[in-house]
């Protein structure tokens, strides 16, 4: 379990993948509730999170462990409508360059993705 200010950055994170497009889909909000009750997020914190963080990029995570699962987490939380919009795509792939993989690490998370679902 990830400390307090570590799931509220995770949650930061995903919010923006799904907002990535500029909707927020019924199956995004439920993913999203998800993962707030899952990792201990008041309803009035992820507000918060999601009224505040539209002018801010990622937050990257320490460990490469928290790095490859949050990429796996965003990966989902981009297809969780059964679409991968460009916008959410191109964002996926900002955040997997900034912790340090490329186009072809990410295109191969999404097809484990794709195949684990």
């Amino acid at each position: 379990m990830l400390d307090h200010e570590r799931a509220l950055n995770y949650f930061q994170n995903l919010y923006l993948t799904a907002v990535a497009d500029r909707k927020l889909t019924k199956e995004e909000t439920s993913f999203l509730v998800e993962v707030a009750q899952q990792m201990g997020i008041k309803p009035r914190e992820a507000a918060e999170v999601m009224m505040n963080c539209r002018d801010q990029g990622f937050i990257i995570p320490e460990t490469e462990e928290e790095k490859i699962v949050q990429l796996e987490d965003i990966i989902i939380m981009m297809m969780v409508d059964n679409k991968i919009h460009e916008k959410e795509y191109q964002l996926c792939l900002h955040y997997a360059q900034a912790i340090g993989h490329n186009k072809q690490t990410l295109d191969r998370i999404i097809l484990k993705v794709i195949k684990d679902e």
